[in-house]
C-alpha cells in the first residue's frame, strides 16, 4: 500500500510538471498566433493575452492523451535512473503491480477531464469567440442555433434584423418547415411578423410560401385587421447556406452533459448529428485512452530499465504513442464522415492499444 501510494504520487507529480510545460508552450504559440492574426484588427496586447488564455484550454484538452504518455515516460525513466524499479523488483513487486496506482490515476484523470476540465474548456472557447468579435469589431452578420424549440436564426439587414424560427429543416438547411419570421427595426422594435408553411433559399433570398403577414408597431392599431395572406413572399438572406449547415455549436464547444439533448434536438430539427455522436463516444472512452497511453509510455522503459538502452526505448514508446494518437484521429475523421459507426470510431483504437500494450507487457515481463 505504501509503495503504491509512493508510485502514484510520483506519477501525479510528473503529470503536473508535463501539463504545466505543455500548457505554457500552447499558450505562447496561441499568443503569437493571436497577435499575428488580430493585431491589424485593433486588438491590443492585453486583449491578445485574454484571447489566448480563453483559447488555450481547448487545445490542452486535445493534447491530454499525449501529456499522459509523456508523464508516463518521465515517471518510468526517473525510476530507471534512480534504480528504484530494480529495488522494487528485488523486493518481489512485479512491474504490473507497480503500475496499478499510475493506471488507476490515469483513469481518474480521464474522468476529471471529461466531467470537469472539458466542460470548462468548452465554455472558455465559447467566450473566446465572443471576445474575438468584440475586440476585433467584426460581429457576425447572422447566427444560427438549434434547440428543443427548433431552429433559430438571426440575420442583419440594412433597416434592422430578422429573427427566424422553424420547426425543422431539410436539404442541409436550404428548406425550412413551419416558419415564423419577426422583423425588427434599427431601434430594436418589432415591425412585422410572418408565418409561413415553408421557406426555401432561392437566389440569395428566403422565398416564403403559404403564409400571412402582420404589420406591427405603434402606427398599427389592429394588426389582425390589416393582416395579409400571401402565396409567395421573399425576404433578404444574409446568412449563407454553409452558416445554416454549420451554425449549430461544434461538438467541442459542448460539455458532455449537453451533448445527448443536443443530438436529439438536431435530429428533430432535421440536421445530421454524426459529428456530435462521434464526439460523445470519444468523451466516454477518454479515461481508457489515458490508461492505454500510460501503458504505452511504460511498456518499453520498464522492461529495458536494467539494459542500459533507455534512449531507444523512449523513442519506441514515443513512436508507438504518436501512432495510436494518429490512428485515433483517423478513426475520428472516418466516423465524422460516416464511413464507420461512431462507437467503432471511438472505442476500437484505445481498446486495441490497451490490449496490445498489456499483451506486450506480459510477454516482455515473462519472457
Amino acid at each position: 500500500m505504501t509503495l503504491s501510494f509512493y508510485l502514484g504520487k510520483r506519477f501525479l507529480r510528473d503529470f503536473v510538471r508535463v501539463l504545466l510545460i505543455v500548457a505554457l508552450l500552447i499558450f505562447l504559440v496561441e499568443l503569437l498566433e493571436t497577435i499575428r492574426r488580430y493585431s491589424s484588427s485593433g486588438a491590443s496586447f492585453e486583449n491578445s493575452v485574454i484571447l489566448a488564455l480563453n483559447h488555450m484550454p481547448i487545445f490542452l484538452s486535445q493534447a491530454l492523451p499525449l501529456i499522459i504518455m509523456l508523464a508516463s515516460l518521465t515517471f518510468c525513466v526517473t525510476l530507471a535512473r534512480s534504480n528504484e524499479f530494480i529495488v522494487s523488483r528485488a523486493a518481489g513487486v512485479s512491474a504490473i503491480r507497480a503500475l496499478q496506482a499510475p493506471v488507476s490515476l490515469s483513469l481518474v484523470l480521464g474522468l476529471i477531464a471529461v466531467l470537469f476540465f472539458d466542460p470548462v474548456a468548452a465554455k472558455l472557447d465559447q467566450r473566446y469567440d465572443q471576445l474575438r468579435d468584440v475586440y476585433t469589431g467584426k460581429a457576425k452578420s447572422g447566427t444560427v442555433s438549434v434547440s428543443e424549440n427548433g431552429i433559430w436564426m438571426r440575420q442583419k439587414i440594412d433597416t434592422g434584423h430578422f429573427v427566424i424560427n422553424a420547426d425543422s429543416a431539410r436539404r442541409a438547411g436550404a428548406v425550412l418547415r413551419n416558419v415564423t419570421v419577426l422583423e425588427f427595426d434599427a431601434q430594436g422594435r418589432a415591425s412585422s411578423r410572418i408565418n409561413a408553411a415553408s421557406a426555401i433559399v432561392s437566389d440569395g433570398r428566403w422565398l416564403l410560401s403559404q403564409g400571412r403577414i402582420w404589420q406591427l408597431g405603434r402606427t398599427v392599431d389592429n394588426p389582425e385587421k390589416h393582416a395579409q395572406t400571401f402565396t409567395l413572399h421573399s425576404i433578404p438572406l444574409s446568412i449563407t447556406q454553409n452558416q445554416i449547415r454549420e451554425g449549430y455549436p461544434a461538438p467541442e464547444t459542448l460539455n458532455v452533459w449537453e451533448i445527448p439533448a443536443f443530438i436529439a434536438a438536431m435530429e428533430q430539427a432535421g440536421f445530421s448529428s454524426v459529428n456530435h455522436r462521434v464526439h460523445l463516444q470519444m468523451q466516454i472512452v477518454r479515461p481508457f485512452l489515458f490508461a492505454a497511453m500510460l501503458l504505452v509510455g511504460a511498456i518499453f522503459t520498464f522492461q529495458n530499465a536494467r539494459l542500459g538502452n533507455l534512449g531507444v526505448s523512449v523513442m519506441l514508446a514515443l513512436l508507438f504513442g504518436f501512432g495510436i494518437y494518429f490512428i485515433q484521429n483517423l478513426a475520428f475523421t472516418l466516423g465524422q464522415a460516416g464511413e464507420i459507426p461512431p462507437v467503432m470510431a471511438a472505442w476500437v483504437p484505445p481498446v486495441a492499444a490497451m490490449l496490445l500494450a498489456v499483451s506486450l507487457f506480459l510477454h516482455l515481463e515473462d519472457g
